[in-house]
């Protein structure tokens, strides 16, 4: 096992309070993989369907959404930051939005492909921190729609 790959898994809230046996089953069965790209280059646009979720190693991105006021929207993310979940919440939808690196960024790309084969305990952990990680964004969405930051 790629126990830098598992030091990474370890950071993400994605994984939070997985055993290393976790971590190492979830390397077996999801088998995540390494993404880089350049600035300028796009991680997922608008209507793009949802089938996967990166961790963020490094880098900036930014939001770009429609409105003629701010189209741009910086996004701040710290190691083991997570985009791109609703590839995992609600795999086959529409992207509402697009994701552009605004400098080099380093991700480890996770597709729902084989959640099915985790066993149970490990599923449930993970779709517990799914959850957590949805109802974040909710709030945050809530909160700023109450003072009207667009």
């Amino acid at each position: 096992m790629s126990h830098n790959l598992i030091a990474v898994l370890e950071k993400s809230e994605l994984f939070a309070g997985f055993t290393e046996e976790q971590l190492e089953q979830v390397i077996l069965r999801l088998q995540p993989k390494s993404v880089t790209l350049k600035s300028g280059e796009r991680l997922y646009k608008r209507g793009d369907s949802a089938d996967r979720c990166w961790i963020i190693l490094s880098g900036d991105l930014a939001v770009k959404r429609t409105s003629l006021r701010s189209p741009m929207r910086r996004m701040v993310y710290h190691v083991g930051s997570v985009t791109g979940i609703q590839g995992l919440a609600d795999p086959g939808t529409d992207r509402a939005i697009s994701m552009i690196c605004e400098k080099r960024s380093e991700l480890i790309e996770i597709t729902r492909e084989g959640i099915d084969q985790l066993d149970a305990e490990t599923q449930i952990l993970l779709w517990k921190n799914v959850a957590r990680l949805l109802m974040r964004k909710l709030s945050l969405c809530l909160y700023k729609e109450a003072f009207h930051d667009n």
